[in-house]
């Protein structure tokens, strides 16, 4: 199904959030999700968007590749151009099981394109990756389980400040 073909087929989110350059997949599509008080799972079957793709051990954060027709159908409802989806996918080598998953707090929180707006940014599902390249600072990590719980972005980042207030306090504790 041709990108056209997609958007005379389907009609369009009322709102949609954009994606951002440097967003992980997942992110964007959880934010979708947020938007319409819903899980990253709902929003997928709801739009009826097939099978959702298998995902690793920390969830829909790590977003396997979508197929050409479940592109064409989200930039349809998205009304962006099937590339711009494209482009914030997920690499197939970066799809493997974690201990933990980096990222920076102060970019998690802090989007300066939108400060309404935080998102996951997809260099942080490089398994390779170590330091913030904005703060050039060593990333924080999360376990999967932290990840696995929230069921769009909103609630991801949630539950990462949680986990971090909970970490802060345990080291406060083992520091008296």
């Amino acid at each position: 199904m041709s990108h056209l073909q997609a958007q005379a087929n389907y009609r369009p989110w009322p709102y949609a959030p954009r994606p951002f350059q440097d967003e992980a997949f997942g992110s964007w599509f959880g934010r979708v999700a947020s938007r319409y008080r819903m899980t990253v799972e709902m929003a997928w079957e709801i739009n009826g968007l097939g099978q959702l793709p298998a995902l690793t051990n920390v969830g829909w954060i790590l977003f396997a590749p979508l197929d050409n027709t479940a592109l064409d159908k989200l930039a349809a409802l998205a009304r962006v151009e099937a590339k711009t989806i494209g482009s914030i996918q997920t690499p197939v080598s970066w799809m493997v099981a974690r201990r933990r998953l980096p990222f920076c707090f102060r970019c998690l929180v802090l989007n300066p394109m939108d400060v309404s707006a935080p998102y996951w940014k997809r260099a942080w599902l490089n398994p390779d990756i170590t330091d913030c390249c904005e703060h050039g600072e060593q990333l924080e990590t999360a376990p999967p389980s932290v990840l696995r719980r929230a069921g769009n972005t909103e609630q991801l980042i949630s539950n990462v400040g949680k986990y971090r207030r909970r970490m802060e306090k345990r080291q406060a504790r083992r520091g008296r």
